[in-house]
């Protein structure tokens, strides 16, 4: 079992990208747009659904299900502006919380941040690639580190590093995004190997957010897969009572 602290930002919608623009100035744009939207979105709250597995050859050893209500609460105090906050329902069916010491794997934080890509470009540590798909319908960014780089700014950054976003072009959200190291440098570092995360649009209040609706997180050198689906989610608030003496 392993508990994982990388968080995650929440789903960001981007330029709708045109074809004579520069990879540097669609990489300025997604880096911007992320930026706004992570300033801009809301304290929020869903219901999720885990699926923490454990896995060996391919095959599922051992399953946990969980419900719960997470709170994505913004907090300018944590590394992704938000924090986590869990209470639990159920497990395996049986109201309860889960022993999160013995589940087979489990990671938090896992609601923002994905698409976090910096502050600004990093040509020394990465290759940066633009690609429409599907008739233009669908843009993929791509991120590739730069392997061998011995430049200090690349230090903390695996030779494998690589991240996937496909933007859909008509309404520049995006969809889906993949991210992937290495089993050893994930370790070291409390890393996730490979994750996916897919996105929806919901609305919260009068307005409409891309927002996670799934989340893989898998990590076969530690035998551990999770999967955790997101639904209902609104605003958060805070309501209180005054009490007269």
């Amino acid at each position: 079992m392993k508990i994982l602290t990388s968080a995650f930002l929440l789903a960001i919608p981007l330029l709708v990208i045109g074809q004579q623009t520069s990879t540097e100035e669609q990489l300025r744009r997604v880096i911007a747009y992320t930026q706004a939207y992570r300033q801009h979105l809301p304290s929020l709250e869903c219901d999720e659904t885990m699926l923490s597995q454990r896995v060996k050859k391919g095959k599922v050893k051992r399953e946990v299900k969980i419900k719960a209500t997470l709170r994505e609460l913004r907090d300018e105090n944590e590394p992704g502006g938000f924090r986590d906050h869990y209470t639990f329902k159920s497990v395996n069916g049986k109201p309860g919380e889960p022993n999160l010491g013995t589940l087979p794997y489990f990671v938090y934080q896992a609601f923002a941040n994905v698409l976090g890509i910096g502050e600004g470009p990093l040509p020394t540590c990465f290759n940066y690639h633009f690609a429409t798909l599907d008739d233009g319908r669908t843009l993929q960014f791509d991120i590739d580190s730069k392997p061998g780089v011995r430049d200090p700014s690349c230090k903390k950054i695996p030779d494998d590093y690589h991240k996937m976003m496909l933007v859909d072009m008509a309404s520049g959200a995006v969809r889906h995004v993949e991210r992937r190291m290495s089993p050893e440098f994930a370790d070291d570092n409390l890393e996730i190997p490979y994750i996916t995360v897919d996105y929806t649009p919901q609305r919260l209040g009068e307005e409409i957010f891309w927002l996670p609706i799934r989340f893989e997180a898998i990590d076969l050198h530690q035998q551990g897969r999770m999967i955790a689906t997101y639904s209902n989610c609104h605003r958060y608030t805070v309501s209180s009572k005054m009490v007269l003496p």
